[in-house]
């Protein structure tokens, strides 16, 4: 009976075809927006648990999007005083705050590790921001030749790193943070100062702003429970000079967004995966009219009705598994493909899903599409099985 199904498949390839490249549409469209939409729900939700900056203060200069700041890092050369440290925390209604220094971006022509790397100095006795995600280290002091990689950065060298011609000794790898932390390399304020002061291409920033000694980048704050959030941003927007940037409203509107995107793609999915099904229906109910002379032969060369059942349900089956299977080939192009877009211009946390729940994902698909394809040839198959051997007589063979 096997080797009828596959026979029948064979016979009408065109139609069988048509219903795989459907069902794969379909099952593709659903795998890539269900990763995404994990990855992105998965970012956020970290984010909102340990990133816990509730404000970034940044210069003026600043004309990123928002979300770029606050997830993509200030990849620009803009820098404010320090000073503005101590006005910040004197600001009722702030808990705790913390500069950062960026020094640049790193490329693959000035040292060995890749590109869309930067370096990032920060300061390990006021920082909650690095510190969650690193569970081996407890250090209040960077040595300047010490640094911690983020969860992206590549390893070439056991524990030491070659940057901008010289060697550190890696003391932590960050954990995976969904955000562009995973490409940053953290090393202490003067370290970073230090790196930024010999850049060549600096200098006119330099003769601006003053020595980079006295320069921060941003200033990540941490509000008292019962402050109002908009209140202190106005407060330190009045300090002239920066621009405040309230952390929940960015994460508020990119999981906004994204829902929106996800739902539309999602609605696209399922539209795709019903006209399939009942594109799989049709096909199979029309059988009961257009196959009753092939299905009468079966009976009367001695098959009995649960044969003519099993070889319709075989070919659905058959159909709607490789449908199934070719989706999930497509959505793992395209979901790779959509990661590499973000990859390129990450501006929210996304924490790729991992293999379980990607292994989980493509079972329920397939067992669903497959289980839908079985239920869609249920009549036809039920009709069939009932051909009476006579019609080979009156209708003739003609399918």
């Amino acid at each position: 009976m096997t080797f009828l199904v596959w026979k029948s498949i064979l016979h009408r390839k065109l139609p069988s075809l048509a219903i795989v490249v459907t069902i794969a549409i379909g099952v593709a469209i659903v795998f890539c927006a269900a990763n995404i939409y994990r990855g992105v729900s998965s970012g956020i939700e970290i984010a909102r648990q340990r990133l816990g900056a509730d404000i970034v203060v940044v210069p003026d200069t600043v004309t990123l999007e928002p979300s770029l700041v606050l997830f993509g890092g200030a990849t620009t050369h803009t820098y404010m005083p320090q000073s503005l440290l101590g006005e910040v925390l004197a600001i009722p209604g702030v808990h705790r705050a913390t500069p950062q220094f960026f020094t640049q971006s790193l490329s693959a022509d000035c040292h060995d590790i890749g590109t869309q790397n930067r370096m990032l100095g920060y300061d390990p006795q006021s920082d909650w921001i690095i510190t969650p995600w690193l569970k081996k280290l407890q250090k209040d002091v960077l040595k300047d030749d010490e640094v911690i990689l983020g969860a992206k950065i590549p390893i070439w060298n056991q524990n030491r790193i070659s940057i901008l011609g010289k060697w550190y000794n890696i003391v932590a790898i960050a954990e995976e943070t969904g955000t562009t932390l995973d490409y940053s390399l953290f090393v202490s304020m003067e370290e970073a100062r230090r790196v930024a002061a010999k850049d060549v291409l600096l200098g006119d920033v330099w003769a601006e702003q003053g020595p980079p000694d006295g320069l921060i980048s941003a200033i990540l704050i941490q509000t008292g429970e019962t402050a109002r959030v908009e209140m202190i941003a106005g407060d330190i927007q009045r300090l002239g000079g920066v621009r405040a940037i309230v952390a929940a409203d960015i994460k508020n509107r990119i999981n906004s967004q994204f829902t929106v995107l996800l739902l539309l793609l999602g609605g696209i999915g399922l539209l795709t995966v019903l006209a399939s099904l009942l594109q799989l229906f049709a096909r199979f109910y029309s059988l009961t009219w257009e196959r009753q002379a092939e299905w009468g032969l079966y009976l009367a060369l001695g098959a009995s009705g649960r044969d003519i059942a099993f070889i319709i349900l075989g070919e659905t089956v058959a159909v709607s598994l490789a449908g199934s299977v070719a989706g999930l080939i497509l959505g793992g192009i395209l979901y790779w493909l959509t990661l590499l877009l973000l990859t390129a211009n990450q501006s929210f946390p996304f924490i790729a899903p991992g293999w379980p729940y990607r292994i989980v994902l493509s079972l329920a698909l397939i067992a669903s599409f497959t289980s839908l394809g079985a239920l869609a040839a249920w009549l036809p198959a039920r009709q069939g099985s009932k051909t009476d051997p006579g019609t080979v007589m009156t209708r003739g063979e003609f399918d």
